[in-house]
């Protein structure tokens, strides 16, 4: 049968039952009854995204990397939440106009690089040797350009990376991604004498690489705690009563 059309849909990631002796919502074959007061947040991600429950380290290391992802500051993507604010916008298209503002430039260089590296590292041994892992990241630095994942503006070191290495490590997490993306800084700095420190988006690239996740979705983990950061950009603006952000004329150049 064709499931290509909109008579016809086929999942394996829920099913909702209501009959004369049920009234269910089955998560990947599990009773969500159940599941509820029994699996965290970042363990129902797990189980949803993947089919299967996360270890206890592995739960661990997924809610440290959305509590590390979930706030940064008054950046674009929360001034667009808190304009919606000031704007007498709803708080879901606050949270919404703030997600869209993520890219390939910002918020979107963790998927670019969790590409290049699951694409660099598939041709290695399950358990490739530190040696192997040098030489991958030295043909990576040697490519030239701009590594994604890589540096950050507002910080001479992005400080939460180096703590979800540490949690990963404490963890057992700690996989050949994780370690190539060690390897790739230190040939950074080698070859151009310049510190560029693995950024938010690098690291939960990585991580969740070793966690198992595809790269294509590095970005979920990142909107999902973050759209509760533009939640409360968008009520803190109400509360202070701001209307109509806009820019004054005077900080506008018209050129003819």
């Amino acid at each position: 049968m064709s499931a290509d059309n909109m008579a016809n849909w086929r999942t394996g990631i829920a099913e909702v039952v209501s009959t004369e002796t049920e009234e269910e919502v089955l998560i990947r074959g599990r009773k969500l009854s159940e599941l509820i007061g029994s699996l965290s947040f970042a363990e129902m991600m797990f189980l949803l995204l993947t089919g299967r429950e996360p270890t206890k380290p592995q739960a661990r290391v997924l809610d440290a990397l959305l509590v590390a992802s979930i706030e940064h500051g008054i950046a674009p993507p929360s001034m667009i939440a808190r304009c919606y604010a000031s704007y007498g916008t709803s708080i879901q298209a606050a949270m919404a106009g703030g997600i869209m503002a993520f890219g390939d430039t910002m918020g979107g260089a963790g998927e670019q690089l969790a590409k290049m590296l699951s694409e660099a590292a598939a041709g290695l041994d399950v358990d490739p040797s530190d040696d192997a892992l040098r030489q991958l990241a030295a043909d990576i630095v040697g490519r030239g350009g701009r590594i994604p994942g890589y540096g950050i503006p507002l910080h001479g070191a992005d400080p939460r990376s180096p703590k979800m290495l540490s949690v990963a490590r404490e963890e057992g997490c700690f996989g050949t991604h994780c370690r190539l993306a060690e390897l790739i800084e230190q040939e950074i700095e080698r070859t151009t004498g310049k510190s560029i420190p693995l950024n938010l988006d690098g690291v939960g690239a990585v991580v969740i690489l070793d966690l198992g996740f595809p790269w294509q979705l590095t970005r979920m983990f990142l909107i999902t705690p973050r759209s509760v950061s533009f939640a409360a950009h968008y009520y803190e603006e109400q509360q202070q009563g701001t209307k109509w952000r806009h820019l004054a004329a005077d900080d506008i150049t018209y050129e003819s």
